[in-house]
């Protein structure tokens, strides 16, 4: 069996299945389904949804309080039947990277683990009524999940170690191929090294790019934080003008408030964070914040973009570029969408979906951008190695002449 294929083939349904959750997550979540079931994993005290009317009774009598909504509980079902699916997947890919040889095993058991704590944070999402901190670290478990494995596919493709990829080879390629056959001497050797670009030149803006990138990757994981935030205090409908919130909004503003983590004391006897526990002063200043935040995200993702199509000889990385403007411009349109028609639920879960693609971008282009650094400098190295091969014979027969 070939377990390289295999193994690429589910890191990759799982990349898709991964984004199914996430959208499937965000659609619950917006249509107040959370809660849909009570207990976790299965659904008032059943691995489906209580539907007849004996099993809507025992229910009843396990769960006294809670009124049954089959849509709502159906919603949380499903969103769990297709987590379950894909940690088996997960699972899946732990087992066949041991079977490839020379693949890092530091992913897929990093994967395995998060896996588990991902479930442990969905249990908690539903035992702690839906606490803010547990639903964004929920979310941010899916994000990380969605980055790991696309890392791992792109670290674990067969490509990385060709020297013909484009992807990852051809980024910032020196202008000379300096070959065994085009050394003949020692002095074509030393001209060649002139005219060659030192190491230190070839990786000048790689890594200034690559510096870049995780400035805007950290950028944008603070963005989705508060994205997260916002949603999980059901501050989204609090502003609902341009630029700024209606009214005298200022007076009313209580950012000391908006980032309290936990807020138990703000609970009610017997109640849950559903619909929010925060004034509406600390909301309006979540939401304002997280507009502020888009525009700083969107202003360093672009000037990222552009340096990249500027200083990039990389096809691939260009057209990930382009696709983070594109990207971009339509978060940024979703997101205006969304205030100007008071959140309606398919354009809140493309916010959502567009999200995790600027995210997936994102990865995408630091980690070629670091495997591309890798390559050159195993490139270089293996390049002094050999003309060092190459001259030693000429030298030994100068001195040789010389001893006569």
């Amino acid at each position: 069996m070939d377990y390289s294929a295999l193994l690429s083939k589910l890191i990759r349904l799982s990349i898709g299945l991964t984004l199914v959750v996430i959208v499937l997550g965000a659609y619950t979540r917006i249509s107040d389904a959370g809660l849909g079931c009570p207990d976790w994993p299965g659904c008032y005290g059943q691995l489906n949804v209580p539907m007849k009317n004996d099993e809507i009774m025992r229910a009843s009598a396990l769960f006294p309080g809670h009124t049954i909504e089959p849509y709502k509980a159906w919603l949380e079902m499903i969103h769990r039947y297709v987590a379950g699916t894909l940690g088996l997947l997960i699972a899946s890919i732990l087992v066949v990277s041991f079977k490839v040889p020379n693949i890092p095993k530091v992913w897929p058991s990093a994967l395995a683990l998060l896996v588990v704590f991902q479930a442990a944070l969905g249990m908690w999402t539903v035992t702690l009524k839906l606490m803010p901190i547990i639903v964004v670290l929920h979310l941010f478990g899916g994000f990380a999940l969605l980055s790991l494995l696309l890392v791992f596919y792109l670290v674990s493709r067969p490509y990385c170690q060709s020297q013909d990829t484009e992807a990852t080879h051809d980024e910032f390629q020196p202008q000379e191929n300096l070959s065994y056959q085009g050394l003949h001497s020692a002095s074509s050797f030393r001209k060649a090294s002139l005219s060659k670009p030192s190491l230190q030149t070839l990786l000048l803006q790689p890594l200034s790019l690559q510096r870049m990138g995780w400035l805007s990757l950290s950028v944008l994981i603070v963005q989705i934080f508060l994205g997260g935030w916002t949603s999980s205090n059901y501050a989204a409908l609090v502003c609902t003008s341009l630029p700024l919130c209606e009214g005298d909004w200022w007076q009313a503003f209580n950012l000391s408030g908006a980032f309290t983590i936990f807020q138990h004391p703000l609970l009610m006897s017997g109640d849950s964070y559903e619909f929010g526990v925060l004034d509406y002063g600390s909301r309006m200043a979540i939401h304002l914040v997280h507009r502020f935040g888009a525009i700083i995200t969107a202003v360093t993702l672009l000037f990222f973009a552009w340096r990249l199509v500027r200083f990039s000889s990389s096809r691939a990385l260009n057209r990930a570029a382009w696709s983070l403007v594109g990207l971009v411009v339509l978060q940024i349109s979703l997101g205006i969408a969304n205030v100007v028609m008071h959140l309606p639920v398919i354009l809140a879960v493309g916010h959502n979906l567009v999200a995790a693609l600027l995210l997936l971008n994102i990865v995408f282009i630091c980690t070629q951008l670091r495997l591309s650094c890798q390559s050159k400098v195993i490139g270089q190295a293996a390049n002094h190695i050999q003309m060092r091969m190459i001259t030693k014979p000429s030298h030994i027969t100068e001195q040789s002449k010389l001893s006569k």
